[in-house]
Formats: C-alpha cells, structure tokens, sequence
C-alpha cells in the first residue's frame, strides 16, 4: 500500500515537472458552484499544490493513530485505513490532472470532472465505512459513538450507505448537470447529518422516529422536485450554434463551442 501511495504522489511529481514548460502562468485552484475558477496562483505554486497535499495525507496517516488514544482499534480496521488513504491521495491526483487539463484547454467546463471524481470518493469510502472501528480521527465522533462501540457501528453501517448514495446522486449530476450544486451538495449535508440524528436516535433508544426524518425529508424532496420542475429549466441550450438562456440560469455563458 506504501509503495502503492508513495507511486501515485511521484506521477503527480512527475506530471507537474514535465508539464511545467507548458502551463500558462497562472494556473486555476479553486472554482465556485458555478464551475467557473475564482481563485488563481502563479504556477510556480500551484504546480506543487496538490503533490503537497497528497504528501501531507501520505504523513497525516501514518502519525495519527500513534496519536489516538483508540489506537489499539487501528488494527481491526488496518486495510480498510490503508484503501482510504489510497482513495484520498488518488482523488488529489485526480484533480491535479484536471487542473492541468483546464489550464491548457481553458474552454472546457470543470463541472463534470470533480462532480464524478468526488462521486467515486464518496461511494468508495462509503463501501469501507462501515468497516471502521472507534477512532478520535474519522469517522462519526460523537460523545455517543465514542462511548458505546454497538452505537460506533450501527452509526457507521448507516453512514456507509448514505455516504454511498450521495456518492451515486453526485456522479449522475456530474453527468447531466441538471441542477448540480444544488443536488450535490444538499446530499452531502444529508450524508454528514443524517448519521449523526440516526446515532442520536439510537443513544436515546429512539431509532424508530427515523421514520419521522424520512417523511420530513420525503416531503422536502418531492416539494423541491415539484418547484423545480413547475419554474423550468435555468440553464444555456445550444440553438443553431448559439448559446441562448432558458429561463434565469446562475452561471455565465459557456465558453465551449456550441455543438
């Protein structure tokens, strides 16, 4: 798994060296909701931005549980901790070619990548979650889960699958950017909250009003749903090789050509 990790940061070296003569000056590293770029760095930075990152994480992994308290759970857990960092630093390489594919194409749309990308993370760490044994680092720390490891797990289980659900929504919206910022991250919220109602829930021996949460939550999608499709589509259709605007859509033009 080391040399495995270890590799991948030394392709995103690798790439940022040879591809370094042919990048522009100022290179993109942080796009808004929009999936336009609002954030630059001179290349000279940017190029070791992420290589840093994936650097930083290979390191974080290795010193953290020597520092966790729980860190004889470690080794009930030890490859699924080992595939995460994997799934960590590979997202980060990832994104590095990415980036270095927008720069030198500064048409393309960013949207699709990360949406995918982040999709795939999100249902790969999901399949493994609920694997994950009491630890103060990842996962769902709450007073609760910490204190009883029967909650930690049935916690985790339910985490799992939210994780991967939001992970499958992501990847659809990356696909056919209906109305994705929205969607994606609604369902990212839901994933982090969710689990940690289901724990409260369950600590309190009241895991049955889940039922509740659901309903509520049933009733807030189908409204959402309803509104959204009654108010059309905000969105830039290609007609007779021209972006025109469908209703009120929030991101400028694309800079795509029109097919």
């Amino acid at each position: 798994m080391n040399k495995l990790n270890l590799g991948l940061i030394g392709l995103m070296i690798a790439g940022a060296i040879l591809l370094y003569p042919e990048l522009p000056s100022i290179l993109p590293v942080h796009w808004g909701i929009n999936g336009q770029a609002d954030g630059f760095l001179p290349k000279t930075y940017a190029v070791w931005l992420l290589p840093g990152l994936a650097l930083l994480v290979f390191g974080l992994f290795k010193i953290l549980p020597s520092l966790d308290p729980k860190r004889d759970k470690y080794a009930f857990f030890k490859r699924e901790w080992q595939i995460m960092q994997i799934a960590i630093i590979a997202f980060f390489a990832y994104m590095e070619f990415v980036t270095f594919y927008l720069a030198l194409n500064p048409t393309m749309q960013i949207q699709h990548f990360i949406f995918i990308g982040l999709g795939l993370l999100f249902i790969l760490i999901g399949n493994f979650l609920a694997k994950v044994r009491q630890n103060y680092f990842i996962g769902v720390k709450l007073p609760w889960t910490l204190a009883s490891e029967d909650n930690w797990n049935k916690t985790h289980r339910f985490a799992g699958w939210c994780f991967v659900v939001a992970g499958i929504i992501t990847v659809i919206e990356g696909i056919v950017i209906w109305f994705a910022p929205g969607i994606i991250f609604a369902s990212i919220i839901l994933a982090a909250l969710l689990p940690i109602i289901y724990s409260f829930l369950l600590f309190k021996n009241m895991v049955e009003k889940m039922k509740v949460v659901y309903l509520a939550l049933g009733i807030i999608i189908f409204a959402l749903i309803f509104i959204r499709l009654v108010s059309g589509e905000d969105n830039w259709v290609c007609q007779n090789g021209q972006w025109v605007k469908h209703g009120n859509p929030s991101t400028q033009m694309p800079l795509s050509t029109c097919p």
